[in-house]
C-alpha cells in the first residue's frame, strides 16, 4: 500500500483516538510508530516530540507533521518534497476526524447534552484520558530522565537490569526543578521559558 494512503488512515485512526489534547496521543503514537510499524525509533521519537513541544501549536498536530514528514522522507530517501506532503496527508488526516465528529456534535450537543447516552459516553471517556494522560507522563520520564523505557519486570522479578538502562541524574534534576518552578511560580513563568532555560543548561552541561 502506497505510503501517502498508511499515513492517511494511521493518522485518521488516531485523530479519533484524541480525547483531551494532544498528549494523550503519546502512548498511542508509541504504539503503532514506534513498537507497531517500526517508522522511528524510541530516540527519534523523543525528539521529535520534544521539538514539537517547543514549536507554535497543538502538540498533537505539530508530531503529526513532524512524523509524516520523516516517514515520507525515509520510504523515499531524503525526497524533502515527498516529506513536506507526507507532512501535510498527517496533519490533514489527524484534524479531519475531529472536524467531522465537532460538526455532528454542534448539531446534536443542544439536544443531548444533559441526556443518559452523552452522560454516558463522557462518564467513560473522562477515566480513559486520565490514564492515558498518565502513560504519557510516564513516557516523557522514561525519554528523559533514564536511557531506555523503564524494566518492569526486571525491577519486579529482581532479575539484573539490562546494561543499556540507566539513570540520568542531571536529567532527574531538571526534571524536579521545572516541576518546583511551574508549581511555584506558575502565574509568572511560562512553560515555553521553563523548556527553552532547561534546553540552554543541556546544551551548556551536557
Amino acid at each position: 500500500m502506497h505510503i501517502y494512503l498508511i499515513l492517511f488512515l494511521v493518522f485518521a485512526k488516531f485523530g479519533l483516538l484524541c480525547f483531551g489534547g494532544g498528549n494523550v496521543l503519546t502512548p498511542i503514537y508509541i504504539e503503532e510508530l514506534v513498537e507497531g510499524r517500526g517508522w522511528l525509533s524510541f530516540e527519534q521519537f523523543g525528539n521529535l516530540l520534544a521539538i514539537a513541544q517547543m514549536t507554535p501549536g497543538p502538540i498533537s498536530v505539530n508530531a503529526a507533521t513532524f512524523f509524516g514528514y520523516t516517514v515520507a522522507t525515509a520510504e523515499y530517501t531524503g525526497n524533502h518534497f515527498a516529506g513536506f506532503l507526507g507532512a501535510g496527508i498527517a496533519t490533514v488526516s489527524l484534524l479531519l476526524p475531529s472536524f467531522i465528529l465537532m460538526m455532528i456534535v454542534l448539531k446534536t450537543l443542544e439536544k443531548h447534552e444533559n441526556g443518559r447516552g452523552m452522560k454516558s459516553i463522557m462518564w467513560g471517556v473522562g477515566p480513559a484520558t486520565i490514564g492515558l494522560t498518565i502513560v504519557a507522563m510516564m513516557i516523557f520520564i522514561e525519554m528523559s530522565v533514564f536511557t531506555e523505557g523503564i524494566p518492569w519486570h526486571e525491577l519486579v522479578s529482581g532479575a539484573a537490569l539490562p546494561e543499556s538502562f540507566a539513570f540520568r541524574p542531571f536529567a532527574f534534576v531538571l526534571f524536579i526543578a521545572s516541576t518546583w518552578a511551574l508549581i511555584k511560580k506558575g502565574k509568572r513563568l511560562s512553560i515555553m521559558s521553563v523548556i527553552f532555560i532547561s534546553a540552554i543548561l543541556g546544551a551548556i552541561f551536557l
